[in-house]
């Protein structure tokens, strides 16, 4: 399917001419970023370790928001690797006006148990901003997109045309406790994947906190073997800068 193909380089070729036009807007700009880092480790009748990791940017301008996010999951069960997974993402939001705003985005995820070499989306889609206030937040996105996937066994690739939703909300409890919610669903013929992220970041002291997260990916279509249903909990310090 050559048609997707194109479309699918062409969207992250727009994406990456973005910073270009970005650098004109002068008239308002901020940058502010997080790392994440978690380890569990339990030792007994089983010995299990795992290591999650998160890196995030932003910049607020007049004209153009921007966000990329990085992330990785390793875990091991009595020595032997049981999860790995990585993956990283980009959106460039073009302001329309204070309630409304054009996405463009693009991400890849590379899950070793998953029954994908990995999977990837491109969008482009409408955005408004449903509440913006100084404690609360919700964003609602809606667009199409294309999702290219390719099997780990076969090799094959799969790719198609989807609708892409989207959901970001956060509230401020109080200076020291946040509460935040992303959903995506990306919709399609032949597949649908839909993503959570669930959390509570509460501060320790200036730049530092404590994110308790809750992660559900669901995939309708599935390699043989594989599970539909995948789930992630983490412990994390959060370092703001």
């Amino acid at each position: 399917m050559r048609a997707p193909s194109a479309l699918f380089t062409a969207s992250l070729l727009a994406l990456m001419s973005s910073p270009v036009v970005m650098a004109a807007d002068e008239e308002k700009s901020a940058w502010s970023g997080s790392a994440e880092l978690g380890s569990i480790r339990t030792s007994g009748n089983t010995s299990t370790s795992s290591t999650t990791g998160k890196f995030e940017v932003k910049h607020t301008g007049a004209q153009w928001d921007s966000r990329l996010r990085l992330t990785s999951l390793n875990s091991k069960d009595d020595g032997e690797t049981s999860k790995e997974k990585y993956t990283a993402g980009v959106q460039f939001d073009r302001n329309v006006s204070e309630t409304t705003y054009l996405a463009i985005t693009a991400d890849q995820e590379r899950d070793r148990f998953s029954g994908f070499k990995y999977q990837g989306t491109a969008g482009f889609g409408f955005g408004y901003r449903a509440i913006n206030t100084d404690t609360m937040h919700l964003d609602l996105e809606a667009g199409p997109g294309y999702r290219r996937d390719k099997v780990d066994d076969t090799g094959e690739i799969q790719e198609e045309a989807i609708g892409r939703l989207a959901l970001k909300y956060q509230w401020t409890i109080n200076e020291a406790v946040k509460f935040f919610e992303e959903f995506t669903a990306d919709m399609g013929a032949d597949n649908n994947i839909y993503r959570s992220e669930t959390g509570l970041q509460s501060r320790l002291n200036g730049s530092l906190a404590m994110n308790l997260s809750y992660k559900i990916k669901y995939v309708d279509e599935v390699p043989l073997g594989s599970e539909n249903k995948d789930t992630e909990f983490g412990v994390t310090l959060v370092y703001s800068f």
